[in-house]
């Protein structure tokens, strides 16, 4: 989580629109408490068109090496009528070091309109803290991702994706 009254802002890129099913967005978390969010996304995919996710995370475990949480919400299409229900999610983080971890999620994506379910979307990436901070900027992270689509048929299962995590005070 986030933690209370803090802001998270995470921009992960698709470099150059390299990867035909990639996105870049721009994640943004804010603490209601220690372990409750609100969060959401704006995304640009490489078909020319845009998202938005709003939805609400909650953490269940918090310890030193292990954090697990779960999220519910919805994704919609900024140019087309059509809504995605992301439920449930499951996202973890496990500390290797003060300073790197694993973090990732599994994502059930449903159409809203038909109740299809598109199946899950995996992702587990490796992420470093540097060693910055600032009076408004706690830390800041970067790190390498292999993501995987629900939707994505393609013979490679995952796609890199680049981050850069910054938590805010």
């Amino acid at each position: 989580a986030t933690g209370k009254g803090k802001f998270q802002l995470d921009l992960t890129w698709n470099p150059f629109n390299r990867f035909d099913f990639g996105q870049t967005y721009a994640v943004m978390s804010y603490g209601l408490t220690n372990r409750l969010d609100i969060h959401g996304y704006i995304s640009y995919h490489t078909g020319n068109y845009q998202t938005w996710y709003a939805g609400i995370f909650y953490q269940f475990l918090d310890t030193k090496l292990l954090d697990i949480a779960t999220a519910v919400g919805i994704r919609r299409r900024l140019d087309q009528d059509w809504t995605h229900m992301f439920a449930p999610q499951v996202l973890y983080t496990v500390s290797l070091t003060e300073k790197l971890f694993v973090g990732g999620s599994f994502v059930n994506v449903i159409n809203q309109k038909s109740e299809t379910k598109f199946g899950t979307a995996v992702d587990v990436g490796v992420f470093y803290r540097l060693n910055y901070e600032t009076k408004k900027i706690q830390n800041i992270s970067i790190g390498m991702s292999a993501f995987h689509p629900a939707t994505w048929e393609s013979d490679s299962y995952f796609l890199p994706t680049y981050s850069v995590n910054i938590k805010f005070k």
